[in-house]
This record gives structure tokens, C-alpha cells and sequence, in this order.
């Protein structure tokens, strides 16, 4: 199954969706001197195990998207921050707010966060007033405070939307093209829904076309393996393999260097590789 957008997607069942913790109230256990507030947790993901002998790898692409959005708009300020070594986030609402690093909260590096996707999928005020939990007239501003700060993203975002209106089309990175022929419409809800779907098909049709290209690229590169490692699950920008357990150095090795290297954009593609016995006991290796 696939998106408009390009990313794969899944049913019957859709372990994308399978969530990290899920919690069961004591008493449904029938246990004595329990309350019905008393909750166990699990960690649901724990149940997905590697076969014996072997171990899961994970490889998550950072901030896939965000990393798009600046390799098209070429905003100098978030070209500077995605070639650094720093906390994405904290860094764009430090620029972002004006205020230096070491003064930037959760909260703030939360809504720059949020400000960002909102951008990646074409949120308009009302929505992203529900994700800041501030009202509509807070979150315009906001808005328009991000954009004063990054003026190439606006340019970007416009000529994307401008475009369609010219071509009735959008295109990826790979020159996939997605028609949305409402974009001219004079239906005002149809148009604006076009136009955020121009700019989010753009920006996440382009990372999927980056996670297909370095799956298939990882097939290649390991088809003359003995036992092959195998692709057990996509997650949008994370990738999770079963892998021989002695091989997962050399395999770690190969999975890194082919997702950051396969596709070339005007700033680095840096990857979080994890491994573990179970989807969720995954923990980060840190590769010198």
C-alpha cells in the first residue's frame, strides 16, 4: 500500500502503528488491593522478537523532512543548522526566537517543532492554534514570526504552490508527479486543501523517494550476503532489518554509509542506527 504522498503504508495489520506502551488497569488482571487507577505497562513492541541467532537493527533518517524542505528552499540560516552538529530543533528556535541556545526551553523548542510540520503539512492558522494550544490569532503571528526569520522558506513554499497552479501538477525529487486539480479551484476549502497538499506531497513525497531509493540500495549492496540481512519493517523515515548476529558490525557499517550517501542533497542525511534482541529493547550505537 502506498499514499499520495508516496509513502508506504500499511493494513491487516498496520504495525506502523503499533505503539510503544500500552497500558492495562490492574484490576482487569484480578489482582488483590488494587485500585481501578492502578495501571501495568508494556512495552507492546517487545513481542516483535529477532529470530535465534540474530538481531534487529534500526536506521531513522533525522529530521528527513526538515532536511528536505532547507535542501529546496536553500535558506541560509537552516543550511547552517542542518550542516551542524547541534539539536535541530533548539537551534531553529534560537534563531527563530532570538534568543541564544542555552536560554531555549522544551516549550519553545516544542513549538518551533511544531511550527516547522506545521509548514511540512500545509497546517493552516486553526490547526496549528490546536497543536500550539494557543488561539488563531497567536498562531498567525507565530507563523509569520517564522517566516520573517526564514524568508527562503516562504519563497519556497509559494513557488511550489505556484507552480501547481501553472502545471496543475507537483513533482518530488524523482520527478514523481502527483495532479491536484483543485488547485485553481473557486471552491475556497478544495483550493486551500490543494495547496497544502502541494507543499506537503513536495516535501514528504521527496523523503519517501529517499527512503525507497536507499532500501532498494541496501538490497543491492547485500544481495551477496550469506544469509542476506532482511527488511522487516518501513517506518516512514526508519528502516528495521533482522541481520546474523555476527554480522551486524559490517552490516551497521553498510546501512549507514548507504542511506547517507545514496542521495545527495545540499546538506548531510545523517542516520541513528539502534539494535537490540526485540523492536522494543532497541538502543542506539553510537559509530565512531
Amino acid at each position: 500500500m502506498h499514499t499520495c504522498t508516496g509513502r508506504i503504508s500499511m493494513h491487516e495489520p498496520n504495525l506502523q502503528n503499533v505503539p510503544r506502551t500500552f497500558s492495562i488497569p490492574l484490576h482487569y488482571l484480578s489482582l488483590n488491593q488494587v485500585t481501578s487507577e492502578d495501571l501495568m505497562e508494556f512495552n507492546c513492541r517487545n513481542i516483535f522478537k529477532a529470530a535465534p541467532g540474530h538481531v534487529m537493527v534500526s536506521a531513522d533518517y533525522c529530521q528527513l523532512e526538515m532536511r528536505v524542505l532547507t535542501h529546496f528552499s536553500e535558506d541560509p540560516v537552516l543550511m547552517r543548522i542542518m550542516k551542524s552538529d547541534v539539536d535541530v530543533f533548539k537551534s531553529i528556535a534560537s534563531s527563530w526566537s532570538n534568543l541564544p541556545e542555552e536560554e531555549v526551553d522544551d516549550d519553545l523548542r516544542q513549538k518551533a517543532k511544531q511550527l516547522c510540520y506545521g509548514i511540512l503539512y500545509g497546517m493552516g492558522n486553526k490547526t496549528l492554534a490546536q497543536y500550539l494550544d494557543v488561539s488563531e490569532m497567536e498562531a498567525a503571528a507565530f507563523m509569520d514570526s517564522f517566516y520573517n526569520t526564514y524568508p527562503a522558506v516562504r519563497r519556497f513554499t509559494q513557488s511550489v504552490i505556484d507552480d501547481c497552479r501553472s502545471k496543475g501538477y507537483v513533482e518530488t525529487l524523482t520527478k514523481r508527479r502527483r495532479y491536484l486539480p483543485h488547485i485553481n479551484s473557486n471552491v475556497l476549502y478544495k483550493k486551500g486543501a490543494a495547496e497544502r497538499q502541494a507543499v506537503n506531497t513536495t516535501i514528504q513525497g521527496s523523503a519517501a523517494d529517499i527512503a525507497k531509493a536507499a532500501m532498494c540500495a541496501i538490497d543491492t549492496k547485500t544481495s551477496g550476503s550469506a544469509p542476506q540481512p532482511r527488511l522487516i519493517l518501513q517506518m516512514h523515515d526508519e528502516l528495521i532489518y533482522e541481520v546474523l548476529e555476527s554480522n551486524k558490525n559490517s552490516f551497521i557499517a553498510v546501512l549507514k554509509q548507504v542511506m547517507e550517501e545514496t542521495v545527495k542533497l545540499r546538506v548531510p542525511l545523517p542516520v541513528k542506527v539502534k539494535t537490540g534482541p526485540t523492536w522494543g529493547d532497541l538502543e542506539e550505537v553510537r559509530i565512531i
